[in-house]
């Protein structure tokens, strides 16, 4: 049998070859509609996830804010409790020291009592006692100083000087004692 193709040779291949053409272009149309599908996506993927990191960290700068500011309550609370104790010490330290310069003149008034002398200036500092005073007689100073060590509130009393001098004709003995108060 004879077989009579009736169609060109060229139009056959060129149809075939019309037909692979759009079957690659529809191939490639639905990769690329795939590929821009999948970008999309990914991009609304990470566009969600800046946005919650983002929530993530203005909640996270807010925490830390108001952190900071605890911490800084803290430190002034540190601070001010320091201050606080410091200003305790010192009151109760002044109630100790209070009664110091009444028993300071207190044993120095019994120490005077029935002797003829007079104090002219006294000083106490950190329980060092300097008398100055006049006296009618050099006894009357060797007294005091015996009343003084007897009173047990003074020790290491010395008598730095004594000086005879005329006032309105009168000689009386001018002295200087330096003592250590123990209290």
């Amino acid at each position: 049998m004879i077989k009579i193709n009736l169609l060109p040779v060229p139009k056959a291949r060129k149809a075939k070859k019309q037909m692979e053409v759009q079957y690659e272009l529809v191939l490639a149309g639905v990769l690329i509609g795939f590929v821009l599908m999948a970008c999309v996506y990914f991009w609304y993927l990470l566009d969600s996830r800046i946005g919650r990191l983002q929530n993530e960290k203005a909640k996270a700068n807010t925490e830390l804010t108001v952190l900071k500011e605890k911490v800084k309550e803290v430190e002034n609370y540190e601070s001010n409790k320091k201050v606080l104790e410091e200003k305790n010490r010192i009151i109760e330290q002044l109630k100790k020291n209070q009664g110091v310069p009444v028993r300071l003149l207190d044993e120095i008034s019994r120490s005077m009592d029935p002797l003829k002398i007079w104090l002219s200036n006294m000083t106490e500092q950190d329980s060092k006692v300097d008398i100055d005073g006049k006296a009618i007689t050099n006894a009357d100073i060797v007294d005091f100083i015996n009343h003084l060590k007897n009173a047990k509130v003074f020790t290491d009393i010395q008598l730095i000087e004594s000086r005879q001098a005329v006032e309105l004709n009168v000689p009386i003995y001018s002295f200087k004692l330096r003592c250590t108060m123990v209290i």
